[in-house]
């Protein structure tokens, strides 16, 4: 079975359990979102102009918000610009652009609200379609790439839109490219490649 088949089975069966916990008290929501990326947890810092000048790249996208209650589910498709990727494959140094196309599922736990602030935790899987601006590298990047995705955010209540910013870690499970590929007369294995890690700030809102 190959890993794509494996990641939709996957997916398929972590949102049917999800839509079975709440599907009779559902509400939707649909929304807009967009953030940057970062390294490390350290990038981020108090400093507005600094945070920014750290990020190493952004994503945009959409969601949709299912639940009601303390459990909600959010499924969403984003652009993500990782940025320039550093290699060392066979002792050369190389660098190539990543981008991602992400889908991430979402199961938002709701703690302790007010009318106004409800802070929520999130976990659940990102399955990743990698790309590349290098032809090179694109024909040998995964079809899929899935991670394990984990943060915190708060729901802010505005009228008829609803706020969410949120801090997010993404923790890279397969790598984002194949096992084993050749770059002109040289192979590769799997050992040599690469896991992607991402922290990520991202702001939200909800129609």
């Amino acid at each position: 079975m190959s890993r794509l088949i494996l990641a939709r089975h996957i997916l398929s069966a972590f949102l049917l359990m999800a839509l079975m916990s709440f599907a009779n008290t559902a509400q939707a929501q649909l929304g807009v979102a967009a953030g940057l990326n970062f390294e490390d947890l350290s990038d981020i810092s108090g400093d507005r102009e600094a945070t920014f000048d750290n990020a190493n790249g952004y994503h945009v996208g959409v969601f949709y918000d299912l639940g009601a209650g303390p459990i909600a589910l959010r499924v969403g498709a984003f652009f993500r610009d990782v940025g320039d990727v550093e290699l060392t494959l066979d002792g050369v140094e190389d660098a190539f652009d990543l981008r991602m196309v992400d889908v991430p599922v979402d199961l938002r736990f709701n703690l302790t609200a007010t009318p106004i602030i409800s802070p929520y935790v999130m976990v659940g899987p990102v399955l990743s379609f990698p790309s590349s601006g290098n032809d090179e590298y694109d024909n040998v990047l995964a079809d899929v790439s899935v991670s394990g995705n984990v943060g915190v955010g708060l729901a802010i209540s505005l009228g008829s839109l609803r706020l969410y910013p949120e801090l997010r870690y993404a923790i890279g499970v397969s790598r984002f490219m194949k096992d084993n590929f050749s770059i002109g007369s040289v192979a590769f294995e799997a050992d040599e490649m690469q896991r992607q890690n991402s922290v990520m700030l991202r702001l939200g809102i909800g129609f």
